[in-house]
């Protein structure tokens, strides 16, 4: 996991995770006061090479919300692309969720 930075002050995370043999799950976020600058697209990219190039794997995957339509923006600008919607993937507040499933594979 690393911390995303602007001038010292964290204002956001990002991290490989459930890491098993080739592949790896990306779950990122940022502070609202950050949303549409780029940020995002940028750390999803950084880490997503360190993903292949440092750690060797040959599939980094991502889920987000439906709803979530920047999310969906900054993996599809990353190459990442959609595998399919997932039904009541998501528990939230006693409420199910469905999600969109994305990937890139080397």
């Amino acid at each position: 996991s690393f911390a995303i930075d602007q001038g010292g002050d964290v204002i956001g995370g990002i991290g490989l995770m459930n890491i098993y043999k080739h592949k790896a799950e990306i779950g990122y976020w940022i502070g609202k006061k950050y949303w549409n600058k780029g940020i995002a697209t940028n750390a999803v990219k950084m880490v997503t090479s360190f993903g292949f190039k440092k750690l060797k794997l040959s599939r980094i995957y991502a889920t987000t919300f439906v709803k979530n339509k920047a999310s969906a923006k900054v993996l599809e600008k990353n190459g990442y692309k959609y595998e399919g919607l997932m039904k009541k993937y998501y528990l939230k507040d006693g409420k199910f969720s469905d999600a969109l499933s994305y990937a890139k594979v080397k």
